[in-house]
């Protein structure tokens, strides 16, 4: 199967649309939004097609129940500014529209309301578990550290998304019920356990992005593994 290609304005269109954020100007360029996010679609259906071959936990996703809506849900943000200014997908481990589980994720676009910094971010893991995920996920790495230190010092996994996590927050002290002199207690401390890599902007629309994309997952797939096992008592 010939890899799809995103559209050549994608990154372009959603810098126009950070800078024109309201509906006059995206009702004006909604055609050429909408042929942008039917190249994504396509794009994320290859990605699932190919994902779903290592990890069988992705059967039965689709493009259409794994790509984020354009529109900012607004009723509770003081930022009235109706659009996002990314587009995204992310492939969940236990079914359609599922967050705070495990799976995988690329952002391309000017948004870093996470904190990302590039024009295409991506990785796996998990971000925002429940408190009984998160719970689960602490207590298998304090049973099985030597594992989840192979998985994150292996080398394909440290040269996409070095020695830390990316996470919305990191607690100062190690959770209750741990003991505080642990030689790996550093690891629990984290809210969110996912691994993330800035892509080179100039990758997005080649012909070479897909693989890039599917190469940063594949390297992803043993922590998601674990993060998957961790939780299936509390899924």
């Amino acid at each position: 199967m010939q890899q799809p290609t995103l559209h050549p304005q994608t990154i372009g269109f959603l810098q126009q649309l950070a800078a024109n954020n309201n509906r006059p100007w995206f009702n004006d360029h909604k055609d050429q939004w909408l042929e942008i996010k039917a190249e994504f679609d396509t794009f994320v259906q290859y990605l699932i097609d190919q994902m779903q071959q290592v990890d069988p936990t992705l059967t039965g996703l689709t493009a259409k129940n794994s790509v984020y809506r354009i529109y900012r849900d607004t009723r509770f943000s003081a930022d009235k500014t109706p659009y996002k200014t990314h587009i995204a997908c992310f492939l969940s481990s236990w079914g359609p529209k599922n967050s705070g589980v495990p799976g995988y994720y690329v952002q391309i676009g000017c948004d870093n309301a996470y904190g990302l910094e590039g024009m295409c971010d991506l990785g796996g893991g998990i971000f925002m578990p429940s408190p009984q995920a998160l719970a689960a996920i602490r207590q298998e790495i304090f049973y099985c550290p030597d594992e989840f230190l192979a998985i994150i010092n292996d080398k394909t996994y440290r040269h996409y998304f070095g020695d830390t996590f990316f996470t919305s927050k990191k607690l100062q002290r190690v959770p209750q019920g741990y003991p505080a002199d642990w030689p790996h207690a550093d690891l629990l401390k984290y809210k969110d356990y996912c691994s993330n890599h800035t892509l080179d902007e100039s990758l997005v629309g080649s012909p070479e992005m897909a693989d890039a994309v599917l190469d940063v997952w594949r390297a992803s797939l043993p922590l998601n593994k674990f993060l998957q096992r961790a939780m299936e008592e509390v899924k």
